[in-house]
C-alpha cells in the first residue's frame, strides 16, 4: 500500500510540473511545510559557488526554510560519480526509505538531465509556500539571497528576479561575440513574447510563489525556465503578475561554457512555441469572453422581452377590468373603472415581474414590502418620462403624436426596465 501511493504521488507531481527526466536518485519525498524552498542546481557534486552553508547564514531571521541541492548530469549514460556519493554518505544525512535528507533541513538528490530538469525535479520535491531558484554555479553575491526572499514576503504575489540588466547592476565583461548573442536572445524574448518591461527574463536566479508554478503546465524547452513562466503565467493569469527585478553587482569572474549550435536551434525552438502559446491563450481567452458576452446577452434579452410581456398583460388585463366595471358588471364612472383597473395591473406586473421576470423567490414580507414600493416609484418615474417626452417630441421638435407617443413610451418602458432590474431586483444591468 505505502508503495502504491508513494507511486500516485509520484504521477500527479510529474503531471502538474510536467517532468521530462525520471531517472533521478535521492529523494522522492521531503517533509515539512518551511515558508521558502530554495532550490540549487548544479553540475557538481558540490555547488561551485553557491553552497547551502553560506546561504543559511543569509536567510532573514525567522523564515523557516529547506535547501535542496540538485546535482545534474547532462551524460544520462554516465553512473554516479563517486565525489556524489561521497556527499550521501555524509555523516549528518538522515536516510530512510524516502531517500537521503541532511540535517539543516538541507537536501541533495541526482538528477540524469539537463539544467531545467533539476529544477522541475527540485519543485516537485519541495514543500515551502515560497520558491527560490539559484544557479549554484554561478558567482551571485551572497547578499541577494536575503534580498530575493525579503522583497517575496513583502510581496508575495510577484515574481522577483535576480537582474543582470537593470538599473544598478554590473557584470564582468564579456567578449563581444557572446555579448552581441546574449543581447540577441534577450531581444528576442522581451519583444517577440511581449515581456518588455522585464530587463532580464533569462535569468537563472528568481523567486515566486508556489501556487504561479501550479497554475501553468511547463514543458521546460530551451533550458530557460523563468522565461517559460513569465510567458505561462500572463497569459493564464486574468489579473496582472507583478514582476521585480533586483539587480547585483558581479564580483567575481564567471567561465561560461561554450555555446553549441544545438543550444540556439533549442532556444530558438523554445521561443517560437511560447509564441504560439501565447498567440492560442489570447486567442482563446477572446474566445472566452465572447462566449461569456453572448451568455450574458442572452440572459438580458429573456428578461427584457418578459419584462415587456408582463407589461403587454398588465395593459391588456387593465383595459378588461375597467371595461368589466364601466360597462358590463356594474356602472362605474369610467375613471373609477379606470384607477381599479391600474391598481390591479400594477399589482400583477409586480407579482409576474418578481415571480417570473427576474425569478426572485424571497418572500420574506419586509423585502417584499420593500421591493412593492420600490417598484411602484419607478413605475411612476417611468410614466413622467414618457409624459415629458411626448411633450418634447410633439410640442418642441414637431414630432407627430403618434410617433412621440411610441417614442416617449419604448424610452419610458426601457428605462422602467433597467431601473426595476437594478434597484428594485438588484440585478447586473447587463445580465
Amino acid at each position: 500500500m505505502k508503495i502504491l501511493i508513494r507511486y500516485r504521488t509520484e504521477i500527479i507531481l510529474n503531471s502538474m510540473l510536467n517532468l521530462q527526466d525520471n531517472n533521478v536518485t535521492g529523494n522522492s519525498q521531503i517533509f515539512g511545510s518551511p515558508t521558502i524552498s530554495i532550490i540549487l542546481p548544479t553540475q557538481h557534486d558540490n555547488p561551485a559557488y553557491q553552497s547551502p552553508e553560506d546561504i543559511k547564514k543569509i536567510i532573514p531571521k525567522g523564515i523557516t526554510f529547506e535547501i535542496i541541492v540538485a546535482h545534474y548530469d547532462t551524460d544520462i549514460s554516465r553512473t554516479t560519480t563517486d565525489a556524489f556519493l561521497k556527499v550521501l554518505n555524509n555523516p549528518d544525512k538522515e536516510y530512510d526509505d524516502t531517500g537521503y535528507k541532511f540535517k539543516d533541513s538541507v537536501s541533495h538528490f541526482e538528477v540524469k538531465g539537463s539544467f531545467i530538469s533539476a529544477i522541475l525535479k527540485g519543485m516537485q520535491l519541495s514543500t515551502g509556500q515560497f520558491i527560490l531558484v539559484m544557479d549554484a554555479d554561478f558567482p551571485y553575491p551572497k547578499i541577494i539571497t536575503g534580498k530575493l526572499i525579503a522583497e517575496l514576503i513583502k510581496n508575495p504575489n510577484s515574481i522577483i528576479v535576480a537582474s543582470r540588466y537593470t538599473k544598478g547592476a554590473s557584470l564582468q565583461n564579456l567578449p563581444f561575440l557572446r555579448r552581441l548573442i546574449g543581447k540577441g536572445a534577450r531581444t528576442i524574448a522581451r519583444h517577440g513574447l511581449s515581456i518588455t518591461d522585464v530587463k532580464d527574463p533569462l535569468s537563472r536566479c528568481f523567486a515566486l510563489p508556489r501556487q504561479l508554478v501550479k497554475s501553468v503546465e511547463i514543458e521546460g524547452k530551451g533550458n530557460q525556465l523563468l522565461l517559460e513562466i513569465l510567458v505561462k503565467v500572463r497569459s493564464n493569469s486574468i489579473n496582472p503578475i507583478i514582476i521585480t527585478e533586483i539587480p547585483f553587482q558581479q564580483k567575481f569572474a564567471y567561465k561560461f561554457r561554450k555555446l553549441e549550435l544545438n543550444q540556439i536551434s533549442e532556444y530558438l525552438h523554445a521561443i517560437w512555441s511560447l509564441y504560439r502559446h501565447d498567440k492560442d491563450s489570447k486567442a482563446r481567452s477572446e474566445r472566452v469572453i465572447k462566449e461569456q458576452e453572448k451568455h450574458r446577452s442572452i440572459p438580458f434579452l429573456s428578461k427584457t422581452a418578459r419584462f415587456f410581456t408582463v407589461g403587454a398583460s398588465g395593459l391588456a388585463l387593465n383595459y378588461v377590468v375597467s371595461f368589466l366595471l364601466s360597462n358590463v358588471i356594474s356602472n362605474l364612472w369610467y375613471i373609477q373603472a379606470a384607477g381599479i383597473g391600474i391598481v390591479i395591473s400594477v399589482h400583477t406586473n409586480f407579482v409576474l415581474n418578481k415571480i417570473w421576470t427576474f425569478e426572485d423567490r424571497n418572500l420574506t414580507l419586509r423585502h417584499v414590502i420593500k421591493q412593492y414600493f420600490s417598484f411602484l416609484a419607478l413605475c411612476a418615474f417611468g410614466a413622467l418620462i414618457q409624459l415629458s417626452l411626448t411633450y418634447v417630441f410633439f410640442e418642441h421638435w414637431h414630432i407627430y403624436y403618434a410617433i412621440s407617443l411610441m417614442l416617449a413610451v419604448t424610452i419610458a418602458s426601457m428605462s422602467n426596465f433597467l431601473l426595476n432590474k437594478k434597484i428594485t431586483f438588484g440585478e447586473k444591468i447587463w445580465e
